[in-house]
């Protein structure tokens, strides 16, 4: 059950994410210019994205542990969800801050 309040709280913190882009780490330490292309490129729609979907792996491996009749699946991949979410974002968030793409 812990996997489903993880993927509610991942959920929950894409759409703040989507509404208030500070709230991603190190979003406040980059210039105007790489603010401005960021919000143009769409960083917080992408981090909205990434954060949705690791909120449903996160409750669908819960559901996926009680099918397969193994309930402990699913507490093991709320650190795997994590752990593969922060290398998405830091890896291919950075695209964003570059230049303007429209």
């Amino acid at each position: 059950m812990v996997s489903v309040f993880i993927g509610v709280l991942f959920i929950a913190i894409g759409i703040l994410v989507k509404k208030f882009p500070n709230l991603m780490a190190g979003y406040n330490q980059l210039s105007q210019k790489e603010k401005e292309n960021a919000i143009a490129n769409g960083l917080p729609t992408f981090g909205c994205a990434v954060f949705v979907v690791m909120g449903l792996f996160s409750i669908s491996g819960y559901f996926l542990g009680i099918w397969l009749g193994q309930p402990g699946i699913g507490d093991g991949l709320g650190l795997l969800v994590t752990l593969i979410g922060v290398v998405v974002l830091i890896v291919f968030g950075n695209r964003f801050t570059r230049e303007r793409v429209r």
